[in-house]
């Protein structure tokens, strides 16, 4: 089988690359967006409204390249990583706070879930704050786009595994698979919509959520947390690293 130039250019790209073109897909849409209300503020004699849209937008775009720039750098920081006690319920918590504004935005409903008391897992703090915050950008966005009128149910949940504190972010969309999310892991950087089944967009905040997990040697799968699917990445207890 031929294989062409493009191919194997595309074969050539390094994580980072690859990464670096879907963040780039992921921004112009929220651009797009600001542009739009910029021009409708113009026609209007109220625009409190517009604004409030703009900025929240806008924010979102720099928070998840934030979350990117964090990511490369806790990837070439990775065999000298400092990691530290973290409470997950914490985090969850601060979590659903920096998305509440998106999440109404977009109609949806944002549920904190834990399934009991946690001891601390062992993870960079900012770090699993920011992947579970770009994993919500996802999430939020998939959903909204497939509620027809109807407020979507997101949660932020933990619940307790064989090897360690499952924490991730779930809802009810039944398109979301191990095939499917296997499959858009090869895609992404290549097609423009590398999970097409599950969002519209390119799932930047996905594999950012990845590149942040894995740096922390925390793996993001599919996952079931009660009815629901989701993605979740499965975090040690700090004190059975103590013990190893």
């Amino acid at each position: 089988m031929l294989i062409s130039e493009p191919q194997r250019a595309r074969g050539r790209l390094s994580k980072q690359e690859r990464m670096l073109d879907v963040l780039a897909e992921q921004i112009k849409l929220p651009l797009m967006q600001i542009a739009r209300l910029a021009e409708l503020s113009q026609l209007k004699t109220s625009e409190a409204t517009d604004l409030a849209d703009i900025e929240l937008t806008a924010d979102s775009a720099l928070r998840l390249i934030d979350s990117y720039l964090l990511s490369t750098k806790l990837a070439r920081a990775q065999s000298y990583l400092q990691l530290e006690p973290v409470s997950v319920s914490a985090v969850l918590h601060d979590t659903a706070q920096q998305l509440s504004k998106l999440a109404k935005q977009h109609d949806c409903e944002l549920e904190l879930h834990l399934a009991g008391r946690y001891e601390p897992v062992l993870a960079h703090r900012a770090g699993l704050e920011a992947a579970l915050t770009s994993l919500g950008y996802a999430f939020i966005e998939a959903q909204s786009s497939k509620n027809y009128g109807q407020p979507t149910v997101i949660k932020l949940a933990a619940h307790r595994s064989k090897t360690g504190i499952v924490a991730g972010l779930f809802g009810g969309d039944d398109n979301l698979s191990t095939n499917l999310y296997r499959r858009g892991r090869g895609l992404y950087g290549q097609a423009r919509q590398p999970l097409s089944n599950l969002t519209a967009s390119s799932g930047a905040g996905i594999f950012v959520a990845d590149s942040l997990l894995a740096s922390m040697s925390a793996k993001l799968r599919v996952a079931h947390h009660q009815k629901l699917i989701g993605l979740a990445a499965t975090l040690l207890p700090s004190q059975q690293m103590v013990i190893v």
